[in-house]
C-alpha cells in the first residue's frame, strides 16, 4: 500500500496531458480516442461525459462521486463487467492495483470493464498507467480546468514511476514489486 505524502499533493494537483475544455461535450472534439489501444476514463464526472458522447471506454474507474460529492449519478452499461474495490483517500492498494491490472487484462480480451472504488479512485490513473500498454489513453477530471488526456508512452510511465517511488510504502506487496515500486 502506498501513501501520498504532503510533498507530492501540488505537483500531482497539476495535469500530466493535454487539457481539454467544453464541459459535458468534451468528447465529441477528441480524435485521439481513436488511435488509442485502450481508451480509460478515471473519475465519474469523464465517465459520465464519454458515455454522454456515446462512446465506449475500454474502462471506466470510478467511486460514485463528483468532487467528493455524490452528486452525479448514471448508469454504466449492462455489458460492461463491474469490478469492486476498495481504496481510501490519499493512499493506492494492492487491492486496487489487483484489480486494475485484472481490468486491463479483461480490456485487452475485448472486455468493457467498470471498476467501482469504495472511496476514492483519483490516485488510480497512476498505476493504471503503468498497467496500460503503450498507445493507450487515461483521461481523467482536473477540477475547475477541464479533461486531461494522458498519452500512455514510455516516457509517461518513467515519470509516473517517479512519482509512484516518491509515495510512502505503508505496506509491501507483491503488487508494487511487479509495478517496480520497490
Amino acid at each position: 500500500m502506498l501513501k501520498l505524502p504532503e510533498s507530492l499533493r501540488k505537483e500531482l494537483s497539476r495535469p500530466h496531458g493535454r487539457v481539454y475544455k467544453n464541459g459535458e461535450k468534451i468528447f465529441e472534439r477528441i480524435e485521439e480516442i481513436k488511435k488509442s489501444l485502450i481508451f480509460a476514463c478515471v473519475g465519474d464526472f469523464v465517465s459520465y461525459c464519454a458515455f454522454l458522447a456515446s462512446l465506449r471506454p475500454n474502462i471506466v474507474v470510478i467511486d460514485g462521486k463528483t468532487l467528493r460529492k455524490k452528486n452525479l449519478r448514471f448508469e454504466v452499461p449492462k455489458d460492461y463487467k463491474k469490478i469492486e474495490t476498495k481504496n481510501p483517500p490519499g493512499f493506492i492498494t494492492s487491492e486496487l492495483i489487483r484489480v486494475l491490472m485484472r481490468s486491463v487484462e479483461l480490456s485487452m480480451a475485448g472486455n468493457r470493464v467498470a471498476v467501482i472504488v469504495d472511496g476514492e479512485e483519483d490516485l488510480a490513473v497512476m498505476p493504471l498507467a503503468l498497467l496500460m500498454p503503450e498507445n493507450s489513453v487515461i483521461f481523467y477530471g482536473q477540477p475547475g480546468e477541464g479533461v486531461v488526456a494522458l498519452y500512455i508512452n514510455k516516457d509517461m510511465k518513467d515519470q509516473i514511476l517517479k512519482f509512484l517511488k516518491q509515495m510512502v510504502v505503508v505496506e509491501e506487496s507483491e503488487e508494487l514489486r511487479n509495478l517496480g515500486v520497490i
